[in-house]
């Protein structure tokens, strides 16, 4: 029987801190999608727009400490925070995003259909960059891990995790 070893090294982390990093990718995203429609790319360019709603949603999720594990979580996410803003709208634009999700799978939308969703997505997006962190912030602590598997000494798998503490216990997500 192989002996493994696991070293890991946390450092917590604020939670404005992980949410502005979802931030900082999703604008990234938003610009990584331009690029790609302009090469021609209609399924990168639909991905990496649903991408930065995602990781808009995941920072006001984050904030707010409410699940965002999922696709199901990220739409339950959509529907609260346009319950909390009153913005009806944004119902219809989360759809638009997954749409372009969508056609990350299927390629079946024409670069009109792809540009007319990305410009509602850069939309939607905008709305959520507006809306501001909740004035009580949530009571759990992130953190962030790097987790290293070694097989004698050797480190065989590694990645950086992010999980949360919740009293005693921890959730892993890579």
């Amino acid at each position: 029987m192989r002996e493994r070893w696991v070293s890991v090294s946390m450092a917590y982390v604020h939670v404005n801190e992980f949410a502005k990093e979802f931030k900082v990718t999703g604008d990234w995203l938003l610009q990584e999608a331009e690029a790609e429609f302009e090469k021609g790319d209609l399924v990168q360019a639909s991905e990496k727009s649903w991408g930065a709603v995602s990781q808009y949603l995941k920072a006001l999720a984050t904030e707010r400490d409410w699940a965002h594990d999922t696709h199901a979580h990220l739409v339950q996410v959509a529907d609260m925070l346009a319950e909390e803003t009153g913005n009806e709208e944004m119902r219809g634009l989360i759809d638009i995003a997954q749409g372009l999700h969508a056609n990350y799978y299927q390629a079946n939308r024409s670069e009109a259909s792809v540009r007319y969703a990305m410009d509602e997505v850069r939309r939607y997006v905008g709305m959520l960059a507006a809306i501001s962190p909740p004035e009580t912030p949530p009571r759990r602590n992130h953190v962030k891990t790097r987790l290293f598997i070694q097989n004698k000494g050797r480190q065989s798998v590694g990645g950086e995790y992010n999980h949360y503490q919740l009293g005693e216990g921890l959730i892993l997500q890579k």
